[in-house]
């Protein structure tokens, strides 16, 4: 299936991808340590960094299956199981995401908003 496609074009798309998340998961271990109060934030950042490599490289390993002895109905079977756990890990990975910006917003916002009056005059 994935033997038609440039092996070197594949090899750059899925591990460039994995190497540009290591290093913003890199990043944000260093920012835990300037900015210890979001830590938690940072976290949950880290942790749908991790899940959506986990889900890229299910993806990938989906797309690469081979034949081998396998039946044509065990290859659709398993190509289709790997593409939905990597949907099911892609989503807790995007909750994972929304909790972290949620809580770098909160972190941001004001605790005593007063809006602006208008002076009378």
């Amino acid at each position: 299936m994935i033997s038609d496609l440039n092996p070197t074009f594949l090899f750059f798309m899925e591990w460039g991808f994995v190497l540009a998340a290591a290093v913003v998961i890199l990043f944000l271990v260093l920012a835990i340590r300037r900015a210890p109060r979001m830590k938690a934030a940072f976290l949950w950042l880290i942790g749908h960094l991790t899940l959506t490599i986990i889900a890229y490289l299910t993806f990938w390993a989906g797309l690469g299956a081979e034949p081998g002895s396998s039946s044509i109905e065990n290859i659709s079977d398993q190509v289709q199981f790997l593409f939905g756990v990597a949907g099911l890990v892609w989503l807790t990975g995007m909750l994972c995401f929304v909790l972290g910006v949620q809580m770098l917003k909160d972190q941001f916002s004001t605790k005593k908003y007063t809006p602006i009056q208008k002076e009378e005059g």
